[in-house]
């Protein structure tokens, strides 16, 4: 990607929009229209980081419309290459719901801006309107990043959001495709969820978090237990090997080394000449 459109992003989403404000203004005719526009002829922006809408919220805002009307356009672009086809900025919602209003026609906003500028204004919208579940906005983080080669600090600065909180967005999506269900169903939450990041029996507490009705505290409190009672049990074993290989050596004359893991393992003798394992050969045989 060309390096003032990174710097534009880095400088924050201001920058993106004043960038844009200018051109707009050198060339207002073009950029700037307001207009109904045909149902038909505008699609849906394919980095829309939503992916799924309530069906019962669209239909009762197609009642509003059919009351109403649609009181704030959308924004579209203009696709290239296309004659007389748009694609849906900001407000996906308002044109699905004006469908199943019935509506052949709907009020639009036409601009001319950078398919990164989309992708950025796509995901605010979206944040600001209606919360996106953790997991489709950690997926617009994710692809907004990967399809334009930007750092976590410059989608950070552009999203008014500190590194970590997009870092740690991002890292859910490390989490089993279950629990991520989980999330995106609002089953648990972003707080309830992270301390599974990484944990072998994540989709398990999930579901331990879900029945008792765990908050933050308690979940990193049922971890830290179960952390101590595994370590516990481990030095418990430990323990117990220890002193199996005492009483080896003290039969055989060898140092002894025991291995064990999950009750499988294996046992190693160290001899320092061929008397000693002579001996060692003729003990094992008797």
């Amino acid at each position: 990607m060309p390096k003032n459109n990174k710097r534009g992003l880095g400088r924050g989403i201001e920058a993106l929009f004043q960038e844009n404000k200018e051109q707009n203004d050198k060339n207002n005719k073009k950029n700037n229209i307001f207009d109904n526009l045909p149902i038909e002829l505008i699609k849906p922006n394919p980095l829309q980081p939503r992916k799924s809408f309530d069906k019962e919220l669209l239909e009762q805002l197609a009642d509003s419309i059919k009351d109403k009307g649609v009181l704030q356009p959308i924004i579209v672009k203009e696709i290239k290459g296309k004659e007389k086809a748009w694609q849906i900025i900001a407000g996906e919602r308002r044109w699905r719901a004006a469908q199943i209003a019935g509506l052949h026609e709907i009020p639009a906003h036409i601009k001319n801006i950078k398919d990164e500028e989309v992708a950025i204004i796509a995901l605010i919208e979206n944040i600001q309107r209606e919360n996106l579940s953790a997991i489709d906005e950690a997926k617009g983080y994710k692809k907004v990043m990967e399809k334009f080669s930007i750092t976590h600090e410059e989608l950070s600065n552009t999203m008014h959001r500190s590194r970590a909180y997009i870092s740690n967005f991002i890292r859910l999506l490390s989490l089993p495709k279950d629990v991520q269900k989980l999330l995106e169903e609002k089953k648990i939450n972003v707080g309830q969820a992270r301390p599974l990041i990484g944990n072998p029996n994540s989709l398990s507490l999930a579901k331990v978090i879900i029945s008792k009705k765990l908050n933050v505290r308690q979940v990193e409190e049922l971890l830290k237990v179960g952390s101590i009672a595994k370590s516990k049990n481990k030095k418990e074993l430990d323990i117990n090997i220890l002193n199996l290989e005492k009483e080896i050596e003290a039969s055989s004359g060898l140092k002894t080394s025991i291995e064990d893991k999950n009750g499988k393992g294996k046992i190693t003798f160290t001899y320092k000449n061929l008397d000693q394992l002579d001996e060692l050969i003729d003990k094992i045989k008797s």
